[in-house]
């Protein structure tokens, strides 16, 4: 089977942001020759800032996955799922004393400890 048989591929994908390290740079030197040296070889920076943006887009673009990697789906059983209890006990249910010691009061403290003479 040939890789051109199946679904068209996209011709470009999404630009990575990245890129823009690349083309910012060089589109700050292409207004800078335009408007300093010469329009033309300004335009000319742009017009190559163009074809780096063009080529990422293009290596981006989203791969066909094959027939033979294709995961395929299980069969759906016919049933209803079976019940299942609660995945947790409710935020209000109260807490098991089992395994600890007896409870204590706690410890009342009624203010700062006397001054030293």
């Amino acid at each position: 089977m040939s890789p051109r048989e199946g679904p068209s591929r996209p011709k470009f994908g999404r630009i990575d942001p990245f890129c823009l390290m690349a083309v910012l740079p060089v589109l700050l030197v292409a207004g800078i020759l335009g408007a300093l040296i010469h329009v033309g070889l300004g335009i000319g920076f742009a017009a190559f800032a163009g074809l780096i943006v063009l080529f990422d887009s293009w290596v981006n673009r989203p791969r066909p996955v094959p027939a033979a990697e294709r995961p395929v789906r299980a069969p759906r059983p016919a049933g209803p799922p079976p019940a299942r209890g609660p995945a947790r006990a409710p935020a209000r249910a109260p807490r098991p004393q089992e395994g600890r010691g007896p409870a204590r009061a706690p410890v009342r403290r009624s203010g700062p400890p006397p001054a030293r003479r």
